[in-house]
């Protein structure tokens, strides 16, 4: 049993994911969306290796609550915000840090939001309601099994315990901080903050501010977010960029087969070959920077995961 659950928690965090991809673009592309996340969770680099080392209830906690705000955009303010209270005081039962983060992302979301006012009462409603939800139902369990001890979040509130974690994959690093980039660009200048800005600024404080053992969370959080942008650029559906992405596939695997380097130096080296070599080939072309890049990054990362699986790169 013990070794079922964790599979049981990745398999849900899974379906979070597409759950999230599907929801994030418009109903005539959100199959692709979900199936684009999907597969963009379970064939990254460091997945199995996560799967071993991360927990699986943080993942399965982040994506639950980023998916459920996703999916109840349309809900009123009230009822959305002490669903998503509910779900802080489980992140508290679990003794996860994101729910510190999920606080910190909401900040932007309310700083930018369109009725701010409004965003300040539901920040106070998920964190007062959180907290209440979480005070009732631990008091009543301790009252009834005094064994239960402590709060499991009594041990990551210590700021000097946060480590940055290591970056696993350069091009994912590339589209996910291109996907923020992009988000916190929106959020400034058309002044809007919905569901999407809060995941990519959850996003962001994560991958500073969160430790090793957070980087399963970290890969379920961003595969909707990258997904979204592909899918929106039909991004399949060009054929300049499925060659682009090809080349630098085979550029990767053939790099990675010769030098035997770390797979971060590997990709890079594509993916600046090839970006050069395309921009050569296809400047009178439309195709833009941010597909170029696109293409590039999306080639060298599945390099990165069939390299990682027949074990081309040094551990």
């Amino acid at each position: 049993m013990p070794t079922i659950i964790p599979g049981l928690l990745v398999a849900a965090t899974a379906l979070l994911v597409l759950a999230a991809g599907w929801r994030l673009l418009s109903p005539q592309n959100s199959a692709t969306g979900g199936i684009v996340a999907l597969l963009l969770f379970l064939l990254h680099p460091a997945f199995l290796s996560t799967v071993m080392t991360s927990s699986p209830w943080d993942s399965l906690f982040v994506m639950l609550f980023v998916t459920a705000w996703l999916w109840m955009e349309h809900w009123s303010l009230f009822m959305r915000s002490w669903v998503l209270a509910g779900l802080l005081s489980i992140g508290l039962w679990i003794g996860s840090p994101f729910v510190l983060w999920g606080l910190v992302a909401m900040v932007p979301w309310v700083l930018f939001n369109r009725r701010p006012w409004m965003a300040v009462v539901s920040l106070l409603t998920v964190l007062i309601g959180g907290l209440a939800i979480f005070a009732v139902t631990w008091g009543g369990a301790w009252f009834f099994t005094p064994e239960i001890g402590r709060p499991l979040f009594a041990s990551w509130i210590r700021w000097g315990g946060l480590q940055v974690p290591p970056s696993v994959s350069l091009p994912w690093f590339l589209l996910a901080a291109g996907v923020v980039l992009e988000q916190g660009q929106e959020m400034v200048t058309q002044r809007r903050a919905d569901a999407t800005v809060f995941a990519a600024m959850l996003l962001m404080a994560t991958a500073l501010f969160a430790s090793s053992s957070m980087t399963l969370a970290l890969i379920a959080l961003s595969s909707p977010l990258i997904a979204q942008t592909l899918a929106r650029r039909e991004f399949l559906y060009l054929r300049r960029v499925r060659w682009i992405a090809a080349a630098t596939f085979v550029l990767s695997v053939a790099l990675s087969y010769a030098l035997r380097r770390e797979a971060w130096m590997v990709s890079g080296m594509a993916m600046f070959v090839m970006g050069i070599a395309a921009r050569l080939i296809y400047q009178r072309s439309r195709l833009s920077q941010f597909q170029l890049g696109e293409a590039v990054c999306v080639g060298a990362f599945l390099a990165e995961t069939v390299g990682t699986h027949l074990h081309l790169f040094p551990r």
